[in-house]
């Protein structure tokens, strides 16, 4: 960061100067060549770029050090090749050592590239005239690269000697001062700086700002004053004043400097922005949202921005729903103000759906399935609702319409898949699965969808073909703990191999542990191997972790207490599955056993 703001104050500097000292009988000209202010129409076309590396013949001896450095001159300015003009200033060198002006402007074409051996070379210029402001300012300016600021401070102290009547070299040695970690010298610097100039756009707002930096919050309010009388129409200073009243706590003044400041740009996003800063800070919600709005819509705004504001807003559910109003609000604004933007579309949406209006949501991702360049998270979104609710016709059409706009995705078909599995219309979520592994090439994905296909055909009570599918499957994932599972305990179902399945399902608990579910099938094997014991710790474990209390594992655990004869925590469980939603019929059955005992 020191480094990035020595960059920044080094070009600053360097936009700032003045020219160097004539030392040289052909000076009139350098300084046309030299002086960035000099018009184009002073640029002479018949100054062409001369490829020669001598002068000409009947050109005097002793001016072959000035004809090098205009030549380099030229090179450099006029035609920006910065290899022949290194070799023009390095041949003026070579004949004239002390050629000042050649050392600086070769430092100057080094500065931003290699500032040691710049350094080198401005030092060079320096040193052949220590009161010229320009070498002494491109020193300084090296020695900011170099975060020397103790030197630099130094350098400008001169300059400021040379050339106080140039308000940027105060600015400049503040500014080192404060680089420096001395805050308080550069205060100092800059009151004797107004002294002389009195309120100044290049000095006065560094002094408040340092002011503020050194908590001098009264000082800073009177500079803050004498800035806007000096300048009663820049905004800055006006929520500068109220930043300054509001950290003081004297709310009113800060308001109606906020109000002064928006009179002079209703629209300002730094007004605006430090305004709704300030309702943040003091817990003011309603005002906070409210000033949020205009933010929301203004394109000077990123979406980004916005989008991770709503989110931090709307992340908790309390707020939420005692500010829906205004959140609703921003969450408009948001799609008003970007109406082509996917993002600002998917804001409002997720904000709709979260609020429970599903349908008004659809209809504005129905709106763009359409659009010449659709977005694939667009038509899972609508499956993910149409699924929802359960309307088979549209989660239909809306896979056949995607995949005729992506046909080489089938995630679309295995979205269609799933609705069926989970609607228990096993047939046709088989024939949306197959259809979607024709599309697919991946070893992974394939083997998952061959998982999903086997879960459809066992539950359609073919467990015949769901074993073989599975056995497809785990070729091709041989260590995926959901596929082990699940086959291990449809094999236990079954009784079928039921040391195969005990040994998939170690294999499932191992791959993810503390998993309930696997832990279920694990115990219910033993189970059904009659290692009741065993069975007993492990449906434990499971029942401990199952957050859902699943009326199935507290069924299972039932069922094995009883086989140790553990009869009234047989009960309590059996009891506690009935009341979860496990099927009565079968539980009293179970109880039924208990009152014959």
């Amino acid at each position: 960061m020191i480094r990035a703001a020595a960059v920044a104050l080094s070009m600053v500097m360097f936009a700032c100067g003045t020219l160097p000292r004539k030392s040289a009988p052909s000076a009139e000209l350098v300084a046309k060549l030299t002086n960035s202010d000099t018009p184009t129409t002073l640029m002479d076309s018949s100054l062409t770029h001369r490829r020669d590396t001598t002068p000409p013949t009947d050109y005097p001896a002793d001016a072959h050090t000035v004809w090098h450095y205009v030549e380099g001159l030229k090179a450099y300015r006029l035609h920006d090749d910065s290899s022949a003009a290194r070799h023009h200033f390095e041949r003026a060198l070579t004949i004239d050592s002390m050629y000042a002006p050649a050392a600086y402007h070769t430092a100057a074409m080094l500065m931003m590239d290699n500032t040691d051996e710049a350094e080198r070379y401005s030092l060079r210029a320096y040193r052949t005239d220590t009161t010229d402001s320009w070498f002494t300012a491109q020193l300084g300016r090296l020695q900011i690269l170099q975060e020397d600021y103790a030197e630099g401070i130094r350098l400008f102290n001169e300059m400021v000697r040379l050339k106080g009547n140039d308000p940027e070299n105060h600015r400049i040695l503040a500014m080192l001062y404060n680089e420096n970690e001395q805050p308080f010298s550069a205060i100092i610097v800059l009151d004797s700086a107004e002294r002389r100039f009195g309120i100044h756009e290049a000095i006065s707002p560094l002094k408040r700002q340092l002011l503020v930096a050194t908590a001098q919050y009264d000082r800073a309010l009177e500079q803050n004053e004498e800035l806007i009388a000096a300048d009663p129409y820049n905004i800055d200073n006006y929520i500068i004043a109220a930043e300054l009243y509001a950290h003081a706590k004297k709310d009113s003044l800060a308001l109606v400097n906020y109000d002064r400041a928006l009179a002079l740009d209703s629209t300002s996003i730094n007004a605006l922005g430090s305004l709704n800063e300030f309702y943040g800070m003091r817990g003011d919600h309603p005002n906070y949202l409210r000033t949020m709005v205009p933010l929301f819509a203004s394109r000077e705004v990123d979406l980004d921005r916005k989008i991770k504001i709503f989110k931090r807003l709307t992340n908790n559910i309390d707020y939420y729903q005692k500010f829906y109003g205004q959140l609703n609000q921003l969450a408009i604004t948001v799609a008003v103000t970007h109406p082509d933007d996917l993002d600002a579309m998917e804001l409002y949406t997720t904000h709709l759906i979260a609020t429970g209006d599903l349908d008004r949501a659809l209809e504005i991702y129905k709106s763009h399935v359409n659009d010449s360049v659709p977005e694939p998270q667009i038509f899972n979104t609508i499956l993910d609702i149409e699924s929802f609710k359960e309307r088979a016709d549209s989660v239909e059409y809306y896979t056949r319409l995607a995949m005729k706009r992506f046909p080489d995705r089938p995630e679309f078909m295995l979205r269609k898949g799933s609705y069926y599995l989970i609607n228990e219309q096993y047939k046709q979520a088989e024939r949306a699965f197959r259809d979607a592994l024709r599309r697919i090439d991946s070893d992974s994905l394939r083997g998952a969808t061959l998982t999903m296909i086997g879960d459809a055909q066992y539950q359609d009570k073919r467990p015949r073909a769901a074993f073989r599918t599975y056995e497809k499957a785990l070729r091709l994932l041989p260590n995926d703990a959901g596929l082990l599972n699940n086959y291990a305990y449809f094999l236990s179902e079954e009784g079928r191999e039921l040391e195969r399945a005990l040994e998939m399902s170690k294999r499932a608990i191992t791959i993810s542990t503390n998993n309930s579910t696997y832990l279920d099938t694990y115990a219910w094997i033993l189970y059904k191997l009659e290692r009741y014991d065993e069975a007993k710790r492990y449906m434990r474990q499971a029942v401990t972790l199952d957050p859902t209390q699943s009326e199935v594992l507290m069924c299972h655990y039932g069922d094995i207490l009883y086989a140790l004869g553990e009869n009234f925590m047989a009960q309590i469980y059996w009891e506690k599955a009935r009341d979860g939603g496990y099927d009565k019929t079968e539980i009293e059955s179970r109880l039924q056993k208990l009152k014959k005992k």
